[in-house]
C-alpha cells in the first residue's frame, strides 16, 4: 500500500494523502477527513475524525454532488475552527485528488485547472477515476455560477 502524506498545495493547514500515512501524521494535525474506510483506532485520538464514504467506482455513489461537497465543506469547516487536517483515501491517488482539487477551487479561489495541475504535481499517484473528474467540473462550475463568475 502507497504511503503518501503531502501539504495540500493551496493550503497550508491541510495534508493530504493515503491511508498508511495515519501511522506518522505530524503533530500539528487535530483531524482527519478520511474518505475510505478507517480501522476503529486507526485515527490518533488526539484528532478530530469526519468520516465521508466516497466510493471509488463509478455508479457506487448514490449522490456524488453531495457525497464529494460534503468533503470539501468538512475540510473547509475544519479550517474555519483554525484546526490543521488530513484528508486522505485508500491510497491518496483517486478520492483524495478529487477532493483535494474541488478544496483548492471551491475554498480557496484557485482555478479549476490550475487546482486538478497543482494536485498532480503534489501527489506522486495522482491518478482521479474519470467520474471523479467530471463530477469535480460540474461541481466547480455550479460554484463558480453561483459566485457569480
Amino acid at each position: 500500500m502507497s504511503d503518501h502524506l503531502y501539504r495540500h498545495p493551496h493550503d497550508d493547514g491541510v495534508w493530504i494523502g493515503s491511508l498508511a500515512a495515519l501511522d506518522r501524521l505530524p503533530a500539528e494535525i487535530d483531524a482527519v477527513v478520511s474518505l475510505c474506510r478507517v480501522g476503529c483506532a486507526q485515527v490518533p485520538a488526539r484528532c478530530e475524525s469526519v468520516q465521508v464514504w466516497l466510493i471509488d467506482q463509478d455508479g457506487r455513489n448514490h449522490n456524488l454532488d453531495l457525497v464529494l461537497t460534503e468533503a470539501v465543506d468538512a475540510v473547509a469547516a475544519l479550517r474555519a475552527e483554525d484546526k490543521r487536517g488530513f484528508l486522505h483515501c485508500a491510497e491518496g491517488r483517486s478520492r483524495t485528488a478529487a477532493v483535494a482539487a474541488l478544496y483548492g477551487a471551491r475554498h480557496r479561489g484557485v482555478a479549476l485547472d490550475q487546482a486538478w495541475q497543482d494536485v498532480r504535481d503534489t501527489l506522486p499517484g495522482f491518478a482521479p477515476q474519470p467520474f471523479l473528474r467530471n463530477a469535480v467540473a460540474r461541481l466547480a462550475r455550479r460554484s463558480s455560477a453561483a459566485d457569480g463568475v
